[in-house]
């Protein structure tokens, strides 16, 4: 993997394979870059693959006192500007999805032209007024306890939370896939693992949603065990240039669950983005 030293001292370490138009893909919480080892080795042959371990995940730097989400929107928005990556495909994956629709909302939005939601909302916390949230109406108070049990005893917390990933009914199916995430995601740090749910928990971006035109494709796991097809629907009808994918076989990772075909929705939907960019510069230089 490679290094980048970020502004704040920390280090972010990426992988990077291929050339050509770029694609960033960001992981979900607790996770790492190498799951998503299948889209690189499918879309690294076309394009050029930027894979971060999301700052207090895999090979990054722990998370500080303070820090949370908005300091994994910094680090990817600094990524961006470091490779010089332009006509970005920026693919989120769960807590991936929220640092994505954070840097939508910095400058360095300008750099990306196109936009993937993986199985993912603008709000965890349900209420009153929003029920489409986690499943199992999970609150204010509900994460708190959470929190206290993965600092208390996080090996024992990922072994309950990683099956849930997978598609109800599939979890014997998936065990080994299963067993090898929990592998990795023990060895994660586990006071960054609480800063970033609490982080999670107080991120609201429903609003957001309605400013970002750039071209979006919000991916849905049909047997998803976190998130409803309402939900997702949600989303796709408060942004105003998105439209709705759904994986009849997948729970929470489409991609790890029915790879070949995600890897193909991707390619499909980069190679739409790419020539509406192409065909956005063609405009401007005959208007000019």
């Amino acid at each position: 993997m490679k290094i980048l030293n970020l502004a704040d001292g920390g280090l972010l370490k990426y992988e990077s394979e291929g050339s050509g138009r770029p694609i960033v893909l960001l992981h979900g919480w607790g996770m790492r870059a190498e799951f998503f080892r299948q889209q690189i080795t499918a879309l690294s042959p076309r394009f050029r693959v930027v894979v971060p371990d999301l700052r207090g995940h895999g090979q990054s730097s722990h998370l500080k006192d303070g820090q949370g989400l908005s300091t994994l929107v910094d680090d990817v928005a600094e990524l961006l500007v470091s490779l010089d990556l332009s006509a970005s495909l920026l693919v989120g994956w769960s807590m991936g999805a929220m640092v994505a629709w954070g840097v939508m909302q910095r400058k360095e939005a300008a750099r990306v032209s196109g936009l993937v939601t993986i199985d993912m909302v603008p709000r965890l916390l349900n209420d009153e007024n929003w029920k489409f949230g986690l499943r199992e109406g999970k609150d204010a108070s509900v994460f708190s306890a959470v929190t206290a049990r993965m600092i208390a005893d996080w090996p024992g917390f990922t072994r309950i939370f990683v099956p849930r990933i997978f598609a109800s009914g599939r979890q014997e199916e998936c065990k080994a896939l299963a067993d090898r995430i929990v592998n990795e995601t023990e060895k994660n740090d586990p006071e960054s693992m609480a800063r970033l749910w609490l982080s999670m928990a107080e991120q609201d971006f429903r609003s957001n949603l309605s400013q970002i035109n750039t071209p979006t494709l919000v991916v849905h796991g049909a047997r998803s065990q976190l998130y409803s097809e309402e939900a997702s629907n949600w989303v796709v009808s408060h942004m105003p240039n998105a439209r709705l994918v759904d994986f009849a076989n997948s729970g929470h990772a489409p991609h790890l669950e029915e790879s070949a075909l995600f890897n193909q929705a991707i390619k499909k939907f980069a190679d739409e983005i790419y020539s509406q960019s192409k065909r956005q510069i063609w405009n401007q230089e005959i208007q000019q």
